[in-house]
């Protein structure tokens, strides 16, 4: 059976993801200021400088990023190209041109919500059955985003 970390109990994985969700939340903040430039030109910046950090960091991290890239099959590919392409090009672009007319706290929310959607992706593609833990939380979020809204 697959052990499923709790990563409450490694201080080092609890540290990263708040890390994570501050730095992102700031990004979120810091993106409302960069409306008067094109959506496009913003996400494929954005994309260079990370593609650059990240080779580097893989490189010192976890190796030889060159042999890693030449041992990546069709599905990894495939994978590689649906999240760089549909995720960021996407979705991306779709967030950040909403940040032209909206404030960051009335587009972030619906944010949230991404969880949501992947556990009910998951259910009709992998079959997953979520735990009641986990439709309630959905549900919780669901309600929030929505409470969140309707009081504005």
């Amino acid at each position: 059976m697959l052990s499923i970390p709790n990563v409450l109990d490694e201080i080092l994985g609890f540290l990263l993801i708040c890390g994570m969700a501050f730095f992102y939340g700031l990004s979120q903040v810091f993106s409302r200021y960069l409306k008067e430039l094109d959506v496009k030109f913003t996400n494929a910046l954005m994309g260079l400088i990370g593609f650059i950090i990240l080779f580097f960091l893989s490189n010192i991290f976890e190796g030889n990023v060159i042999t890693q890239i030449n041992n990546i099959d069709l599905n990894g590919w495939l994978t590689i190209l649906y999240a760089g392409g549909i995720i960021s090009i996407l979705g991306h672009l779709m967030m950040f041109y909403l940040y032209k007319f909206y404030p960051v706290g009335k587009v972030l929310p619906f944010y949230s919500l991404f969880p949501v959607f992947g556990l009910i992706l998951s259910f009709f593609i992998f079959g997953e059955i979520p735990t009641i833990i986990t439709i309630c939380g959905g549900i919780i979020v669901i309600t929030s985003v929505y409470l969140l809204h309707k009081t504005r």
